[in-house]
Parts: C-alpha cells; sequence; structure tokens
C-alpha cells in the first residue's frame, strides 16, 4: 500500500534551503520537496532542482502542503519570527526534519518547524524553541535551552547549561562556555569562544569573545 506523500514547501530561496532538500532526501518517504518559497525570485523559475512557486505573502493559499522555514542568516536572524508570522501559516502547517544522521537525545524536546542537520549532538534535557536551525554537526550539550528561532551553524559547539535567547544566532565553529546565556537577537561571530554572557541584541568575536564595536 502506497505511503501518502507529505509535500514541504521551503519558505526561502537560501543556501538553508539547499540543506533543507537534503534532510528531506535521506529521509525519504513519505516527505517529499515541493518548491520554494521567496521573494526575490521569479515565480516559475528554479531553484535546488525545485520550482519558485512564488511569494512568502502567497504560503497559505497553497493547499496540501507543510511548510519549513530556510530564512536564518546573520543579515536576518533578528526578523526570521516576524519573517514567519507574516505568512500568516498555523503553526500546525510547519514540520519538524531531523536528518537521520543526527543524534538526538530521547530526554531532548524539539519545538515545531525546527531544522537539525546531519552530525548534530543534542544531548539530554535540551529544550529547542520553535522554528530553530542547527547546522551539520552542531554540538548542544546537556541542558541547555535554545529560545524561539535560535539558529547554530555548522560545527558550533554550545557546552551544558548554556542559554541562547530567541532569535540569537551562534556562527559557524564558534565554542560556548558552560552555564553562559547569550541574549535574544545577539550574534555570536564565526569561530568565537564565548567565556561569558553575552547581552541581548549584541555582536561579540574573537578569542576570547569580545563585543564588536559598531
Amino acid at each position: 500500500m502506497a505511503l501518502n506523500r507529505v509535500r514541504v514547501v521551503i519558505l526561502g530561496a537560501s543556501g538553508n534551503a539547499l540543506d533543507i532538500i537534503d534532510i528531506i532526501d535521506a529521509l525519504g518517504a513519505p516527505l517529499e520537496a515541493a518548491g520554494v518559497l521567496d521573494d526575490g525570485r521569479e515565480k516559475g523559475s528554479e531553484f535546488g532542482g525545485l520550482p519558485i512557486l512564488g511569494q512568502l505573502a502567497e504560503a497559505a493559499a497553497l493547499a496540501d502542503v507543510v511548510f519549513v522555514n530556510g530564512i536564518a542568516s546573520e543579515r536576518t536572524h533578528r526578523r526570521k519570527l516576524a519573517i514567519i508570522a507574516g505568512t500568516g501559516l498555523d503553526a500546525a502547517r510547519f514540520v519538524t526534519l531531523i536528518h537521520p544522521l543526527a543524534a538526538v537525545s530521547r530526554r531532548a524536546t524539539i519545538g515545531h518547524g525546527s531544522c537539525i542537520g546531519p552530525g548534530c549532538a543534542v544531548s539530554g534535557r535540551v529544550e529547542i524553541g520553535v522554528h530553530a536551525w542547527l547546522g551539520s554537526l552542531a554540538v548542544i550539550g546537556h541542558d541547555c535551552v535554545l529560545g524561539a528561532g535560535a539558529t547554530v551553524a555548522p560545527s558550533a559547539t554550545l557546552a551544558g547549561g548554556v542559554t541562547l535567547g530567541a532569535q540569537a544566532y551562534v556562527g559557524s565553529g564558534a565554542v560556548l562556555r558552560p552555564g553562559i546565556t547569550v541574549g535574544e537577537g545577539a550574534l555570536i561571530g564565526m569561530g568565537a569562544v564565548v567565556l561569558r554572557d553575552v547581552p541581548a541584541g549584541e555582536v561579540v568575536v574573537g578569542n576570547p569573545a569580545r563585543l564588536l564595536t559598531r
């Protein structure tokens, strides 16, 4: 008996969208990547072998599909949740995607609409909010809390007990010391070694990480 297909539409034509397509391919049936919505590309064009179905505002008009957000860059991370809310989609229409090569503790909780890439390790008693993004090989230590819309780029490591505020962004290869708190909308630069709390909205870079003068 054939499985009913679950057709997934991706929000945003980006590198993250390519990663999502790979996750869907790895998970296999019944999931199927059906297309992409993007405000900067022409309807009917292609991205990653998928059709551009229209702009983000057209999401609610699409029937018989589910969605996942691919908008999660260092330029847009503070607007991620507002962009998603602007689609008018109900929370139930978002799917959570976990690559089969990720190691996720059964004692972790993952919010709807989140994506976890290949090689990620998510430890026990971790709490991940809605629409979070974990790039390939990210490590989330025990008792970490990731707020809604948080982004952890590839190969970043959060030691035990780290808290990320909503829409915080951790760059590739960054390392966060146990027990620290990163405020809402803060950005951790690539390769940074973060030894102390980071205030909301701030940018830190370097080893040891320091506030970036803006």
